[in-house]
């Protein structure tokens, strides 16, 4: 029976970790969409579990950060990544998850965050449903048409029941076996699948075995099991990841409650202790990223468009990136202030970091599996450079002239507030009152003006009220003072952190945090307004090949 249509001007297919994020980000944007979801609610098994600082940034900005970091505060001592024969047995070698993370305190006032995928999906469902967005599990996508104006779905209510749904995008969220990637037949590119995985979770009381360790990961290897173990914050409980071979006749089928019980028990190494199964969930390592990200008015995000070898943890932490970077594009797009060209710079600035994010998880898988060559080992980079060192060039972007030629990703602290990085965390004052840049960032464009940049901020009102953009502008001054419509900068430090800015110079920043342009001082004949209209312009990608939008 098929019922009336209905429509949104988003469409998320899929409500994992990446589906939900992406709905959280456009909903918080003021933007109507809708999420399918094939099963009946979040996940029902841990999989994901480390996000790294900048990860937390954004949550911040979307206001899920303070709820993760009180359901994550269980695993605050879970630091250790070990390897062992078993839980009861020996240790074969030990060392610290992100070591120098106390020491993060002058790049951001976020910090990595451990805490299972099952108990982070339900605290960014809380908040997509209390932003407005339609959240429908228990939906599935059954096909799609894409169209000069959108993209006709036809859902699925798993009960016969049909409907036709129409947005103006759809944005894939649904995994590495994406039916909207394949129905586009979209080809993957890179290594391919590396191994096939198995994760058990399981319930044990662990507390006898573990004493008074704590670890983020465990490496086992035993005769009778080699995987990888993660326990919970409860103690009582957790996940063993372990591999199995297709072409030497091992499937799937014998991965029975038994045998997993088996190879758990093993893991653990102390007979006494109970292990029941709570769930399996299969999947494959992977290094692949999709031809391209965006195919029209369908878009790939997370796991459907590229999939990153675990070690390393970066899976989850590209896909909410993905989201990010996607969410404010939309918004702009679909409320008609940007041209439709800034939803391609999607795929300019996403495509080539998940290359290199998937590059980086293979590095880590061969350093930690002992097969690494010299140029590989000196090839890996540090996770806070994989997650925060990142480097866009896009439409979206106004580079510098004579601007260094920056790679992918590099160390966050020699970035200096370069178009196209992430815009540094400095400190300032608000009424007297402590305020971090980074929450000046997320809801819209943020123009920073040095002390003497009173020709920035009535160029920012005119770009404003001609584009119909919202825009906060406000002036940086040093010391403890400064009335409306500036920010007191009482180290001193924020000039040098955003690349040497001058008292008449400006910096750019975009919804998500990333520097959009930089003018080191005035404006060339004081056409200050003239230059930064120009500016969001090209960032809005507002020009058309035949003219003005």
């Amino acid at each position: 029976m098929t019922s009336a249509s209905d429509s949104a001007p988003v469409l998320i297919v899929g409500g994992s970790l990446v589906g939900l994020s992406t709905a959280v980000f456009l909903a918080r944007h003021g933007v109507r969409c809708t999420l399918v979801e094939r099963h009946p609610g979040t996940s029902i098994h841990p999989r994901a579990v480390g996000y790294y600082p900048r990860t937390g940034e954004l949550l911040r900005q979307a206001g899920v950060e303070d709820a993760a970091v009180r359901e994550a505060a269980g695993f605050a001592t879970h630091r250790t990544r070990a390897g062992v024969t078993s839980l009861a047995g020996d240790v074969l070698f030990s060392k610290e998850e992100l070591e120098g993370d106390d020491e993060l305190g002058d790049l951001t006032p976020s910090r990595l965050l451990l805490l299972p995928q099952d108990r982070l999906e339900p605290l960014l469902r809380d908040r997509a449903e209390e932003l407005g967005a339609d959240l429908r599990f228990g939906t599935e996508l059954l096909s799609f048409a894409e169209g000069p104006e959108g993209v006709t779905a036809v859902l699925g209510d798993g009960a016969g029941g049909t409907r036709t749904f129409r947005s103006s995008y759809l944005v894939a969220c649904d995994g590495p076996r994406s039916t909207v990637r394949e129905a586009l037949k979209v080809p993957w590119h890179g290594r391919g699948v590396l191994s096939r995985h198995v994760s058990i979770a399981f319930g044990a009381d662990l507390r006898p075995v573990l004493g008074e360790r704590r670890y983020s990961v465990v490496h086992v290897k035993n005769p009778q099991v080699s995987g990888i173990l993660v326990h919970d914050d409860t103690l009582t409980g957790g996940t063993l990841i372990v591999g199995y071979r297709p072409e030497d006749g091992e499937s799937l089928e014998d991965f029975t409650d038994a045998r997993c019980a088996e190879l758990v028990g093993a893991a653990i190494g102390a007979p006494d202790v109970e292990v029941t199964i709570r769930s399996r969930f299969p999947w494959d390592m992977a290094e692949q990223v999709a031809e391209g990200f965006v195919h029209g008015r369908v878009l790939l995000a997370g796991d459907a468009a590229h999939v990153v070898p675990p070690t390393g943890g970066y899976g989850a932490n590209t896909g909410i990136a993905d989201a990010h970077n996607l969410a404010w594009k939309l918004a702009l797009v679909v409320g008609g202030v940007a041209g439709a060209g800034l939803v391609e710079t999607y795929d300019a600035e996403r495509r080539p970091v998940a290359v290199y994010t998937a590059e980086q998880g293979s590095l880590q898988l061969a350093l930690r599996s002992g097969t690494a060559t010299p140029e590989q080992r000196a090839a890996v980079a540090d996770a806070v450079t994989v997650t925060s060192g990142q480097a866009y060039r896009s439409a979206a972007v106004v580079e510098e002239p004579g601007g260094a030629d920056l790679p992918v990703s590099s160390d966050p602290r020699a970035l200096r507030g370069a178009p196209g990085t992430r815009a540094p965390y400095a400190v300032l004052s608000r009424g007297g009152e402590p305020v971090s840049t980074l929450d000046l960032f997320g809801e819209t464009f943020v123009l920073l003006a040095g002390e003497h940049g009173r020709e920035w901020m009535s160029a920012a009102a005119s770009a404003s009220a001609e584009l119909g953009l919202k825009l906060m502008a406000r002036r940086v001054v040093p010391g403890t003072g400064g009335g409306a419509g500036t920010l007191a900068d009482p180290d001193g430090t924020w000039p040098e952190r955003y690349g040497g800015l001058r008292p008449e110079g400006a910096v750019l920043v975009r919804p998500d945090g990333v520097v959009a342009w930089r003018s080191r001082g005035a404006g060339p004949g004081g056409e200050e307004t003239a230059m930064l209209s120009a500016v969001l312009r090209r960032v809005l990608v507002r020009e058309s090949r035949t003219g003005t939008r």
